[in-house]
């Protein structure tokens, strides 16, 4: 059987290249790939003088890409991820049946959100393939743009021409606080109630601790566009890694957290708890489904018909 043939772009430029950036050396790359350093060396400078650029600082240790290879190894890997695309998509033309759909999502999605989705979506289309990954924001929507997802679960929808955003279900936003002694003083018989939070002014609260998200976790994103919006700063912060690690600090009475209601009832603290509404920011957390425009997976708006189903149950 003969190499399998690139449409889009040289896969042998993808591997050299590659194997060069990953090992900082022409000479080590040139023993993965069992070709001779020259070979290879005159292999790279065929490719930069076609592009007019170079690829690699070769005065640096280690070697390194310059950003013109930065760019060029990232066009690649999006050469790489459409031709895979057009090929399934020319398969499933070629056999009139599309039944996989890959889904990108926020971890804490995938963790609270799905498993609320995918029985009722299985019961009703059994023979769809699911593939389901976990990514940070940012590289969920690039998956979806460089077709290697279908569509992406996120909470932050990104302002794009290429995209259609759907909006799933509503996931409201809340405040949780250790219902301890000063709590049931200022609000008796309010543990609990996530599904009637008690609307409160921010600035009452200056004095407590907020336990806050990675800078770059969507729920701190959310969290920080709140305090933004009603101008809180809180006297004190934690910074924790995690929704379940927050509101178990929360169980403890170290603080208070923004947590979205689908999410407490798998990490609520055996503790009591109260929940305090924001208001008009309540709806920033909103569950959205993002996909290309021009996607032609039909699957697509069947499982957004099934996720908004089951998602008026939150």
């Amino acid at each position: 059987m003969g190499r399998r043939k690139s449409f889009l772009i040289d896969q042998r430029r993808c591997k050299y290249i590659k194997a060069i950036a990953e090992c900082h050396s022409f000479s080590r790359a040139a023993q993965q790939l069992y070709v001779s350093q020259p070979s290879l060396s005159r292999f790279v400078r065929k490719v930069e003088d076609e592009l007019g650029v170079e690829l690699f600082e070769r005065d640096s240790i280690p070697l390194g890409l310059t950003p013109a290879g930065h760019k060029y190894l990232e066009y690649i890997e999006r050469f790489q991820a459409l031709e895979s695309a057009m090929k399934k998509d020319f398969a499933s033309i070629k056999t009139g049946t599309i039944n996989q759909l890959v889904i990108a999502t926020l971890p804490f999605l995938g963790t609270y959100v799905l498993p609320k989705v995918i029985p009722h979506f299985a019961e009703n289309y059994p023979s769809v393939n699911l593939q389901i990954d976990e990514y940070n924001n940012r590289e969920l929507i690039r998956r979806v743009e460089n077709r290697t997802a279908d569509l992406a679960l996120t909470n932050l929808a990104p302002e794009s021409d290429l995209f259609r955003r759907r909006m799933l279900g509503s996931d409201p936003i809340l405040l949780a606080a250790a219902y301890d002694k000063r709590m049931q003083q200022r609000f008796p018989e309010q543990c609990g109630n996530i599904t009637s939070p008690i609307p409160i002014d921010l600035s009452t609260l200056q004095d407590e601790t907020l336990i806050i998200l990675h800078p770059w976790q969507n729920m701190r994103i959310a969290a920080d566009a709140v305090c933004r919006h009603y101008d809180f700063t809180p006297k004190n912060t934690i910074e924790v890694s995690s929704l379940a690690s927050a509101m178990s600090l929360v169980g403890s009475n170290r603080g208070m957290t923004f947590v979205c209601r689908s999410s407490i009832s798998s990490i609520r603290p055996e503790t009591p708890i109260i929940y305090f509404s924001m208001g008009e920011m309540q709806n920033v957390t909103a569950i959205m489904a993002v996909f290309l425009k021009d996607s032609h997976n039909p699957i697509i708006n069947k499982f957004c018909d099934c996720a908004a189903q089951s998602l008026k149950r939150i």
